[in-house]
C-alpha cells in the first residue's frame, strides 16, 4: 500500500517463463496484488507465475494471432487495488519504478500516468525502425489530438482505477497501447501525463511484435479513434439537441 491506497501490478504474459521469475523478484514491496494475465503460453509461465504468488488469469481471446489488449483489459478489470500499474511481463519496464510513480501520480492529483522510454540514452539500444516508428506516431497523434505526447507506444502505465470508469476499451490486440492512452487524453475528467523512465530491452527471447504489421495498424487506428471519437461526439449532441427540444416543446407546448 502506498498512502492507504492498494495497489495491482497487471502483467500479461505469452511465453515468459524466463522474464516473468525476474519481474516477480524485483516486484517492490508496497504492492498488494500481481495478477499475471497469460494469453495461450505454451511454457511454464502460468506454473511459475503462481510460484511467486501471483494470481493467474487465462485469457485465450485473440486479434491477429495475439491477445495483448484482451489480457490488459482482463486484468484491470480483475484488479483489486484502487491504483493499477501495468507492464509488459518480459522485463522491458522497470517494474521497481512503480512505487515512485505511484507518489508522482498522488502528489500531482493525476489520474493516468505514461511512461516516457525517450529519448533513450543509448540509442544502439534501439533500431532505427522502432526510432523512426514512434516519432511518426508522435507526430500524428499530436496532429490529430493536439496532445505533445513523447512515447505513444509505452506500454507501462499507472493510473486510478476510477479513471476507466470513464474509458470504452475494445481493441484486444497490440492496438490497446493506443486505445488507452486517447480515451485518457481526451476525456476531460481524466487527467494525464507522462513520467520518464529508462530504456530497457527484453531480457530473454525476441519480441513478438512485428513491427511493419504492428505500426501500420497503429497508424490505421490513430485515424479510426479519431473518426470514431468524431461520430460519438455528433450523436451526443443530437441526442441533447433532441432533449431540449422535447423539454422546450413541454414548456411552451
Amino acid at each position: 500500500m502506498i498512502n492507504n491506497k492498494k495497489i495491482t501490478v497487471v502483467l500479461p504474459c505469452r511465453n515468459e517463463e524466463d522474464a516473468i521469475k525476474v519481474v516477480m523478484r524485483d516486484m517492490p514491496r508496497e504492492i498488494d496484488e500481481v495478477i499475471v494475465v497469460d494469453n495461450l503460453s505454451t511454457d511454464q509461465t502460468v506454473k511459475t507465475a503462481q510460484l511467486f504468488g501471483a494470481k493467474v488469469i487465462l485469457e485465450n481471446r485473440k486479434d491477429q494471432g495475439i491477445g495483448y489488449g484482451y489480457a490488459l483489459a482482463t486484468g484491470i478489470n480483475e484488479a483489486g487495488g484502487e491504483i493499477v500499474a501495468c507492464l509488459d511481463g518480459d522485463g522491458s519496464y522497470p517494474v521497481k519504478k512503480v512505487p515512485q510513480i505511484i507518489r508522482y501520480l498522488l502528489k500531482h492529483d493525476v489520474d493516468f500516468i505514461s511512461c516516457n522510454r525517450l529519448p533513450v540514452k543509448d540509442p544502439k539500444k534501439r533500431s532505427r525502425t522502432r526510432a523512426l516508428g514512434v516519432w511518426m506516431l508522435n507526430l500524428f497523434t499530436r496532429l490529430l489530438y493536439g496532445y505533445k505526447i513523447k512515447d505513444s507506444l509505452s506500454g507501462m502505465w499507472v493510473f486510478k482505477k476510477s479513471a476507466t470508469n470513464f474509458m470504452k476499451l475494445y481493441e484486444g490486440g497490440w492496438n490497446f497501447s493506443e486505445e488507452i492512452k486517447l480515451e485518457a487524453i481526451t476525456n476531460p475528467n481524466i487527467k494525464f501525463t507522462e513520467y520518464d523512465i529508462a530504456y530497457h530491452d527484453r531480457i530473454f527471447n525476441q519480441s513478438k511484435l512485428n513491427i511493419f504489421q504492428a505500426g501500420f495498424n497503429y497508424w490505421l487506428f490513430l485515424f479510426k479513434f479519431k473518426l470514431l471519437s468524431s461520430k460519438y461526439a455528433i450523436l451526443e449532441n443530437k441526442k441533447l439537441c433532441l432533449l431540449i427540444n422535447r423539454n422546450l416543446s413541454q414548456v411552451f407546448g
